[in-house]
């Protein structure tokens, strides 16, 4: 196996203990003596004494197991029923997951960056193959609602059916991240392993997906983003996991954005200094449905049904892609089906959909002896304040015990009945809009548009009250694009000019505020609306101290306005247009153009505020952080800056060439190996051992030789991140100083 040598035994007995350690029963060790070449080993497992003998396989390269006159390999071995017993966790998933699936599934569609559309389950499939010399990382992000986690509960369902019928030899483990927090990651592990009875303990599933037998899937991971701290805690605890692997295995996370993949590629390293983290990533892009995929699930309707779906999805105005997205479609086909219930066009669907699950839920269900319960609005209201105590907790699931404080302070404002408080408190995972949390006891949206959507009520209030009130709310958690979207429609709908929001947000960002940072992001994703809504409407806008990270730049359309302060962190501008605006104390990281459609016309800026580049093309989106490259996109963008601005170090373009390859092998894996394909065949060459070389003495990059499969090989862990490497090539640019010192050794050697 890969973590032994020449058939080391020594070597193999260290790791055959850490894996057994996390199955023996407590309290115990497990007992292995080494004879030649063969380990006897014993250990204590459900409280009987076991015994087996591990052998180097020399034909296959592989250890192998003898127990009770049966022989099998060790990955085998960990997953059979002496340990692991994945064949019973098989049997619970697909009895757990085969309750939940729908007959009307239809499959969708992603794709690599650059690749063609195909089937999004085989696609991840196929790319969260384990390799040898890293753990793989497998990114899907896609927007709300285009079907990521029941892509990958199908996922996970048919590996379990393959399992079964012995046609395959691994699970996927399946953790959704709503209502968790990825600082308590083993506690994610714990309780899914319980819910699903599995007859080991969350300190195997590393092990496991260490050896190929599981591959770890963590769903929703931007919904564990919260507020203060815990982007460092998200990621550190997936550093930490990872590092338990060793660089082996497969892990797939799931988010809305490219956002979170980016955060990943810089933090994942930087949150810890283990030694042993090893990784790659591979980016999936989940695909909204189009005509094929809409025209396949509309077949199980009648033909009235799917008539009025079509005429409503291809109607002039609309609403943006959400009759692309599978649960908002199918929630308007079930509607349309129903008895008096009417979709329009030209009005909001997703406020017809709320409008109608509302008005349904008190008119047939949320009715006692004495006629409905609650009003259309009073349940409206009840579901905004579960959003805002879900903001409040910086969760998106409520126990039992908020939900009937909650509900008694609701139904003694209101003067409910104890009838209707009991039926709200016992049924609320059934009401309209509401399902079961991943926990038991606990309630969550039934998605995080229908969060946002009523969320956005009390951002919008707080708006209009000030500044003030509007930072107190912002430091909560991560807010939602969709709350934003309709916060500042509703603000403006109310009188309140753009210039107006944008002045309380400007006044929000208290850069001595220790939820600075939070705030800041929270700000520029409601900014960003503002902009989208009046950046051409009204003159002269001003967008001061905001951060537009996970914000929706994309298609902002932006005539004379002035930017103060901002940073544009990983942001999205493809299809935007900045036109003669005017830019102070601005910064650009790693800014995705496309230089079709993106129009950068600024004065006060230069190709020096732009730390790297993400360039979108026909063959993907790639990564540019070479300055003068930066500058010939920037200027076919738009931007009128001069070269002469900006003075890069004396160095051979032959070695700067070399450098950006490196840097671009980085900016997907944390490692450089020097017997990787082309970078490893580069980084062999004289140029590249001199940059290597180069690297090594400054601190940019750490030497570590491993021990692989076949023989041991040399890497190079990256230090700093490529974009911050690159920008050293700039004289006097405020970089670090390993990185100063990186170039400088280039410079006096040419």
């Amino acid at each position: 196996m890969a973590d032994m040598v020449n058939a080391d035994v020594t070597a193999f007995a260290e790791v055959l203990r850490a894996d057994l350690m996390t199955f023996v029963d407590p309290g115990t060790e497990p007992e292995i003596t080494a004879r030649g070449g063969v380990l006897l080993v014993r250990w204590s497992h459900d409280f009987d004494e076991r015994e087996a003998l591990f052998t180097w396989d020399g034909s296959r390269e592989k250890w192998v197991v003898e127990q009770d006159g049966k022989r099998v390999d060790y990955a085998s071995f960990i997953a059979g029923p002496e340990l692991a017993d994945l064949r019973a966790l098989a049997k619970n998933i697909v009895q757990v997951l085969g309750r939940q699936r729908s007959g009307r599934y239809v499959p969708g569609r992603a794709r690599l960056s650059g690749g063609v559309d195909e089937d999004a389950a085989t696609l991840v499939e196929r790319s969260s193959v384990s390799e040898d010399e890293a753990t793989k990382i497998v990114f899907v992000t896609g927007d709300a609602g285009a079907g990521k986690s029941r892509m990958l509960s199908e996922l996970t369902y048919e590996a379990a059916v393959r399992y079964l019928r012995g046609e395959s030899s691994y699970l996927y483990f399946n953790v959704s991240a709503q209502g968790r927090g990825l600082a308590r990651l083993n506690e994610a592990l714990a309780t899914e392993l319980q819910d699903l009875r599995a007859r080991m303990t969350y300190h195997s599933v590393a092990r496991l997906v260490r050896h190929g037998q599981l591959r770890l899937i963590v769903d929703g991971f931007d919904e564990l983003i919260g507020g203060q701290g815990s982007y460092e805690e998200a990621f550190g605890s997936l550093a930490g996991f990872i590092e338990e692997l060793d660089g082996r295995g497969s892990v797939i996370a799931a988010a809305r954005s490219v956002y979170y993949e980016q955060e990943f590629l810089a933090r994942t390293n930087s949150s810890s200094e283990l030694g042993s983290l090893l990784w790659s990533l591979v980016p999936v892009e989940m695909r909204l449905w189009g005509t094929v995929e809409v025209d396949a699930y509309l077949q199980g309707f009648a033909p009235a049904v799917r008539t009025r779906v079509r005429s409503l999805r291809n109607s002039p105005d609309a609403e943006g892609t959400l009759l692309d997205k599978p649960l908002f479609l199918a929630r308007t086909c079930e509607l349309m089906e129903a008895e008096n219930q009417s979709i329009e066009s030209g009005r909001p669907l997703l406020g017809q959909l709320v409008d109608a699950y509302v008005q349904r839920e008190v008119s047939s269900k949320l009715v006692g002896q004495h006629g409905q319960y609650l009003s259309g609005e009073q349940y409206v209201e009840l579901l905004t304040e579960i959003a805002i105590e879900m903001w409040r907790q910086k969760t998106r699931e409520l126990n039992r015990a908020t939900l009937h404080d909650l509900v008694s302070i609701f139904a003694q404002l209101h003067e409910l009945p104890t009838e209707a408080q009991q039926n709200l408190v016992d049924a609320a995972a059934s009401r309209a809009m509401l399902k079961l949390g991943t926990k038991p006891g606990t309630v969550a949206f039934e998605h995080d548009l229908f969060f946002g959507f009523f969320l956005a009520k009390p951002i919008e209030e707080a708006l209009i009250r000030g500044s003030q009130e509007t930072a107190s709310i912002l430091r909560r958690a991560n807010l939602p694009v969709e709350a934003a979207r309709a916060a500042v429609g509703g603000v403006l709908e109310s009188g309140s000019s753009g210039q107006d929001v944008l002045s309380v947000l400007a006044l929000a960002v208290d850069p001595n505020d220790s939820f600075a940072e939070v705030v800041g992001r929270n700000a520029g994703t409601l900014a960003a609306e503002v902009l989208r809504l009046r950046g051409t409407a009204e003159d002269h806008l001003m967008v001061q101290n905001v951060t537009f990270a996970d914000a929706d730049t994309s298609g902002l359309s932006v005539r004379g306005a002035s930017l103060v302060g901002i940073r544009f962190e990983r942001s999205d501008l493809r299809n935007t247009q900045f036109e003669s605006c005017v830019a102070r104390d601005v910064g650009w990281h790693l800014v995705v153009i496309d230089p079709e459609t993106t129009r950068l016309d600024f004065t006060g800026v230069t190709p020096a505020d732009f730390v790297g580049l993400r360039v979108a093309g026909s063959q993907g989106v790639e990564q540019d952080f070479v300055t003068s490259s930066i500058l010939r996109r920037l200027r076919g963008c738009g931007l009128g800056a001069d070269i002469d601005e900006v003075r890069t170090r004396d160095i051979a373009d032959s070695v700067v060439a070399v450098v950006e390859k490196i840097a671009r092998h980085y900016s997907r894996s944390n490692m450089l190996c020097t017997d990787d394909g082309a970078v490893g065949a580069l980084a062999v060459t004289p140029v590249g051992q001199r940059v290597l070389h180069a690297a090594e003495e400054s601190g940019v990059v750490r030497r570590e030789p491993r021990a692989t499969s076949g023989r041991p090989k040399v890497f190079y862990r990256r230090m700093v991140l490529p974009e911050t490497l690159l920008a050293g090539l700039v004289e006097d640019a405020p970089v670090p100083p390993a990185v100063a010192d990186f170039w400088s050794r280039l410079t006096e050697v040419a």
